[in-house]
């Protein structure tokens, strides 16, 4: 803005830290410091923890996706499946830039088929098996059968995580709350 009683000879200012970083690179290119670039995401979770792969499935679910996938990885994420080595690279890693620049990283399952044919030869119970072939299905995966999804009754955590699954499939999950029954005594 100019003004008739003052005024700023740009000319005259320091230059600022990357005016000079850019000025050394045109001078000598061998010698200039490296460019301020984010490191790229990884293309997969593979290297990822158990829990880290949790995480980043649960950031992309509150980023909203889809109900059979929100569904899909609420069950996912209660089986010991991702804790299992090589099941990172079945989860292909997002960075979303957010506000102040801040990254958020996501993950997503991209093929659910693969998911369940590494569920069919891991080291899991066969619980989590079943399990994963139900998320797939409500992920629009390979169907399933949901008498499948009744199997569960003498696992009762099991159970519930499949009833709070199909809930969120059908868009009441934010509308139900399941609640434990009072434990029963000896007396009654």
């Amino acid at each position: 803005m100019h003004r008739s009683d003052t005024y700023v000879d740009i000319a005259a200012l320091p230059p600022c830290v990357e005016c000079l970083r850019v000025a050394e690179l045109l001078a000598d290119p061998d010698t200039a410091p490296p460019l301020h670039r984010r490191p790229p995401p990884p293309d997969f979770a593979s290297g990822f923890t158990g829990d880290a792969i949790r995480i980043a499935l649960r950031t992309d679910i509150a980023t909203g996706a889809l109900l059979g996938q929100q569904a899909a990885v609420h069950l996912l994420t209660f089986t010991a499946l991702p804790d299992q080595p090589g099941f990172g690279d079945l989860v292909r890693i997002l960075d979303l830039l957010w506000d102040d620049d801040e990254i958020v990283r996501m993950g997503q399952v991209t093929d659910w088929s693969a998911v369940v044919g590494f569920a069919a030869t891991a080291d899991v119970p066969d619980r989590d098996r079943r399990m994963i072939a139900v998320a797939a299905s409500l992920a629009g995966g390979p169907p399933v059968d949901l008498g499948a999804a009744a199997s569960f009754a003498d696992d009762p955590a099991a159970a519930r995580r499949v009833v709070e699954a199909v809930a969120i499939a059908t868009g009441h999950g934010d509308r139900w709350k399941l609640t434990e029954p009072p434990a029963t005594s000896a007396h009654t």
